[in-house]
This record gives structure tokens, C-alpha cells and sequence, in this order.
């Protein structure tokens, strides 16, 4: 079945957004997961980089996810390498809290697949103005 209203309409600005973000999405997935990584993975040890060691809590509101939600993404990348690409430990001081940190292998894994996602989006997607980099990182963070 095929659904006409008789005038050719140009998708809005907004769908073209909508549309261009899941291509940019599937790119990072393609290219994470050449690497062995989730792009929530990715996120993860991202967010570990900046600091020695994180509370389960905090890096699962870091990365926008509940701490229910960070724990399996956790085990995978606690499962890769030898030794794993985080550890976990019991926070010494409140033995309730745990504590998590990215391994030397995490590091090496998280630039290079960092690295290989900037590549691929970055040779689908014209060089962005910086007044449009702006704007989006703008948008970005308002959530």
C-alpha cells in the first residue's frame, strides 16, 4: 500500500535531525563494537577516565543510568582482557558502597575505540561550522 497526498513534501528540519542522529548512532555502535565495546561501554569508561575511582551510584547518574542498569554493562566490560577494563572494589570506608575504576587495558581500549568513532563520524559528517558545534553542544546540555 502506498500513501500519497497528492504534493511532494520535504521531510522538516526536525525529522532530518531525528534521521542524521540515528545514522550518527549507528555509526558509533559499528565502530565501538569493532573494539569490543557497547557505546554505553564506551560511556562507562569514558566517564572513568577523569577520575580515580567512582561510587557505583554516581557513575551510573554520570552516564545517565540507573544503577540496576549499569551493573550488567559493568560485568561485560569486567569479563574483556585478561584482567578486565574496570575493577570493582568495597569502598574502605562505607562497605556499602562500591567503588569503580578503569584498568590500564580500559584506558588503551577506550582511546582507541574512541579514536575509531571520531574517524568514522567525522568521515560521514561534513566539517562542522563551529557556530553549529556550539549550538549542539548547547542542546546537549540541557538535559
Amino acid at each position: 500500500m502506498s500513501i500519497s497526498t497528492g504534493t511532494t513534501r520535504r521531510p522538516g528540519l526536525d525529522l532530518l535531525l531525528v534521521r542524521a542522529g540515528r545514522e550518527v548512532e549507528r555509526r558509533r555502535r559499528a565502530s565501538a563494537a569493532a573494539h569490543g565495546l557497547s557505546t554505553t561501554g564506551l560511556a562507562v569508561l569514558h566517564a572513568l577516565l577523569g577520575v580515580p575511582s567512582a561510587s557505583h551510584r554516581d557513575l551510573a547518574g554520570a552516564v545517565g543510568l540507573t544503577p540496576a542498569t549499569l551493573t550488567p554493562v559493568l560485568d561485560a566490560l569486567d569479563a574483556l582482557d585478561a584482567d578486565g577494563l574496570v575493577t570493582r572494589e568495597r569502598d574502605g570506608r562505607d562497605r556499602r558502597v562500591v567503588r569503580i575504576a578503569v584498568t590500564a587495558a580500559g584506558r588503551t581500549r577506550s582511546a582507541a575505540a574512541t579514536a575509531a568513532v571520531d574517524r568514522d563520524v567525522a568521515a560521514w559528517l561534513p566539517a562542522a561550522p563551529p557556530e553549529l558545534r556550539g549550538y549542539l553542544t548547547r542542546i546537549a546540555e540541557q538535559r
